[in-house]
């Protein structure tokens, strides 16, 4: 697995491109579980400085993570997250050929605390790539609302699951794709962020480049 990368980092700001295969943070009922808040906290204890995740991104995710070094920074951010000032950019690899090759999925997604509660999401996106021999494509999705696993959700509603995503694909379609592509997990990758620094003002912009290993499944699927 690759390392993590600091991307940026001052006073205010740290911001990490976290692998695939790494938790953002332990969950609750497995604190002992690997993860880069646990890898990155250690150096920063020791300057007194206490780290606080301001986007999570699932195991199989990789991508830019944010954490804020002061409290100031971590409500700051979190304000203009709160008020969708905050674009993010992903790539992903998605089962099928979709209808459309650009556009908007405006479709309110459960609350993580109450299942109950419907949530407005938008996501924007556009196929940047086709692969017809096994069905999949490559796409770019943008969001500023972040909701819980909005992208994976988003993309199944319309029967365009993220491939090899046990979680959202039908499990029929799961076995059969497990026969056509060699990997057994998803692909999406956060590579881009814009927000306004929380103590500058500063517009701020950063990139994760794919990884390695997101390029290696592009060229098999080719």
């Amino acid at each position: 697995m690759p390392n993590k990368t600091i991307i940026f980092e001052d006073n205010a700001v740290l911001v990490v491109s976290k692998p695939r295969g790494l938790l953002t943070v332990a969950a609750k009922e497995n604190k002992k579980q690997k993860n880069l808040l646990d890898e990155l906290k250690g150096k920063y204890e020791e300057q007194r400085v206490r780290l606080r995740p301001v986007n999570r991104l699932d195991r199989d995710t990789s991508g830019l993570v944010i954490f804020a070094k002061t409290k100031e920074a971590f409500t700051n951010i979190m304000q203009k997250q709160r008020l969708d000032k905050i674009e993010k950019t992903y790539f992903a690899i998605v089962t099928g050929i979709l209808k459309k090759k650009e556009g908007e999925i405006k479709i309110p997604l459960p609350s993580r605390e109450n299942p109950k509660v419907k949530i407005p999401a938008k996501t924007e996106y556009s196929v940047l790539r086709e692969f017809r021999i096994v069905k999949a494509s490559l796409i770019e999705a943008k969001i500023t609302s972040g909701k819980f696993h909005q992208i994976r959700k988003h993309f199944r509603i319309l029967d365009n699951a993220l491939l090899m995503d046990r979680d959202y694909m039908e499990r029929s379609d799961y076995v059969k794709y497990q026969k056509i592509v060699p990997f057994r997990h998803f692909f999406l990758h956060s590579a881009e962020m814009d927000f306004t620094h929380p103590i500058t003002g500063k517009k701020m912009h950063f990139r994760a480049d794919l990884p390695e290993e997101f390029t290696e499944a592009l060229k098999i699927l080719k």
